[in-house]
């Protein structure tokens, strides 16, 4: 051991990095050199020690747009390896532990710590066939396949009944399946966090097998109070202020996904999970371009839905009585799967189109991009339905707003308001 420690410091530090934190670990309680050596101060072997297993963070901030970048300053100048290390590894051991009562405690730690691997994700690395891939999607990926039980970070809760989790008290066996979300009108103060992990990491099968997860979610996708004019009909805050809603996009997900399931397989696509919500991940084919900083340009597939409005209506009249309308048992008519042919479209017509503009504030770093389009129907026969919208970023500058306008039969028949989690996010 003395022989060890006594190499030149950078050679010390390149034998280590390549070690796992917990042998770093246990090689600083050999002896006194080795602690000292292995302190948390020693920045360049804990930042090796990180990149082994991580990206570097300074891929996603230097992509970020200035807005969303002058708010991570402090962040990027608070950054300790070691610290950052530390947490994600402590994360990564509470959701492998059986114990569960442990990990519960911790919920709140251990679901920010996984959004902040995910929100710092780039594909800078390459596989053995070449291709670009991420350390922390490979690390989100391992802990979802290595946890017992990683549903439970989404579904279920500890028992402080100060905490702004959902305590376990107020459960039955028919509510497990809900989420933070999906708590509306119980009391309970919804968490952010926790909205935006169920997002990113998609349904559960325990959600998609509920009758009663389907119920809450609808119950608030088809409230009339919960979006309005301030949020211009669609999930975002009833403040005027443009903010995301992430409890409303939240139960939003839940529900699409289910109605998206049967067109998914049937094509045998992919539209949650990890890989699909990097926020500057992009299309493999997409050319990226001021011009087309959303990559609208190309293919789109797509679907919709509606409630029977007669339901709708009598949901909304009955919200606030004694005997309020159980929406478990209704089911939406769906439409076929879509193809929507876009591109960005300068004319004048779409400028002055007054559907297209919005007095929500948004984030002036990227320009509105104004598109046209057309989608047809994969139905034989059926015919072209026209498209057009806009898409611009949030006020954070950190999720985009998209709004289409469906035209047929020579009138306007739906406007879809929708957001996007991070910028350019998409398959690779």
């Amino acid at each position: 051991m003395p022989n060890l420690v006594q190499l030149a410091p950078e050679l010390l530090d390149l034998i280590l990095s390549h070690l796992h934190p917990r042998d770093i670990a246990s090689f600083a309680r050999t002896c006194r050199h080795a602690a000292l050596f292995v302190h948390p101060q020693n920045r360049s072997l804990w930042k090796s020690a990180f990149l082994q297993i991580f990206d570097h963070p300074k891929h996603a901030w230097e992509d970020m747009v200035p807005t969303a970048r002058a708010a991570n300053r402090h962040r990027e100048a608070q950054w300790d390896w070691h610290h950052e290390l530390r947490r994600r590894m402590i994360a990564f051991n509470l959701v492998c532990e059986l114990d569960h009562a442990t990990l519960l405690k911790a919920i709140e730690q251990v679901v920010t710590t996984l959004l902040d691997v995910e929100q710092t994700a780039a594909y800078t690395e390459k596989d053995p066939s070449g291709n670009p891939q991420s350390l922390n999607l490979i690390f989100l990926t391992r802990l979802q396949r290595q946890s017992p039980n990683f549903d439970s970070i989404i579904h279920d809760y500890h028992r402080d009944i100060n905490s702004c989790s959902l305590p376990m008290e107020f459960l039955t066996e028919s509510d497990r399946p809900l989420t933070r979300s999906m708590m509306l009108g119980r009391r309970v103060t919804i968490p952010t966090w926790a909205s935006q992990f169920h997002v990113i990491h998609g349904p559960t099968k325990r959600e998609l097998d509920s009758v009663v997860s389907k119920a809450a979610a609808r119950a608030i996708v088809y409230d009339w109070n919960v979006t309005g004019p301030a949020a211009e009909y669609g999930p975002f805050n009833r403040d005027s202020s443009g903010t995301v809603n992430w409890q409303t996009v939240e139960a939003i997900s839940s529900l699409m996904h289910r109605i998206f399931e049967m067109p998914l397989e049937m094509y045998s696509l992919t539209s949650f999970g990890f890989p699909m919500n990097i926020p500057r991940a992009i299309p493999a084919t997409a050319e990226i371009s001021n011009h087309d900083w959303a990559a609208v340009t190309g293919l789109w597939l797509g679907t919709y839905a509606f409630l029977d409005y007669r339901a709708l209506v009598h949901f909304n009249i009955a919200h606030n009585q004694e005997y309020p309308l159980d929406l478990g048992e209704y089911e939406e008519a769906c439409g076929d799967l879509m193809r929507l042919l876009l591109k960005v479209d300068d004319s004048d017509d779409l400028k002055q189109d007054k559907r297209l503009r919005t007095t929500l504030p948004c984030c002036e770093d990227l320009p509105i991009l104004r598109f046209s389009g057309a989608s047809q129907n994969q139905a034989i026969g059926r015919p072209s339905i026209g498209v057009r919208g806009f898409v611009c970023l949030t006020p954070s500058g950190r999720e985009v707003r998209w709004r289409f306008i469906i035209r047929y039969a020579g009138e306007d028949q739906w406007q879809l308001e929708g957001v996007q989690p991070g910028v350019r996010s998409g398959p690779m």
